[in-house]
């Protein structure tokens, strides 16, 4: 009982820390980062998450790369702009996120939101199997 007791205050904590980051904190721990801005973005706090996501950013977070490329896709909390997706999702896939080499294979491959380029669909859906 005890051993729960403890996890449990262990884990208030950490959450309380989360809740509470900042820059810093962020850079120090990128994953806490893009936790909080998930939270962010679930409660739709688009611009606390998108703060957190362009501090990542500025450091080449691919998760936050991918995450921001995703805002400016959908058009959330910003104008539309796929010339930005398209180059924030191209440094993600750079960084290594296979979730943002996989989305440009598939957008170059279906040739809807961004030009059909089969040769750019193959280098980036050949980047995110090798994963």
């Amino acid at each position: 009982m005890r051993y729960l007791l403890a996890l449990s205050i262990l884990l208030s904590a950490a959450l309380a820390q989360a809740q509470d980051s900042h820059r810093r904190d962020w850079l120090r721990n990128p994953a806490m980062g893009n936790y909080k801005a998930y939270a962010e973005f679930k409660m739709a706090r688009y611009a606390a998450a998108r703060e957190i996501r362009e501090t990542l950013a500025e450091v080449g977070n691919g998760d936050a790369l991918f995450n921001l490329a995703i805002l400016a896709e959908d058009g959330l909390d910003e104008p539309r702009d796929m010339n930005k997706a398209e180059s924030l999702c191209t440094g993600a896939a750079r960084a290594g996120n296979f979730k943002a080499q996989y989305r440009l294979g598939m957008l170059y491959s279906a040739g809807e939101l961004l030009p059909r380029d089969d040769a750019k669909a193959r280098i980036y859906l050949t980047m995110a199997a090798g994963r």
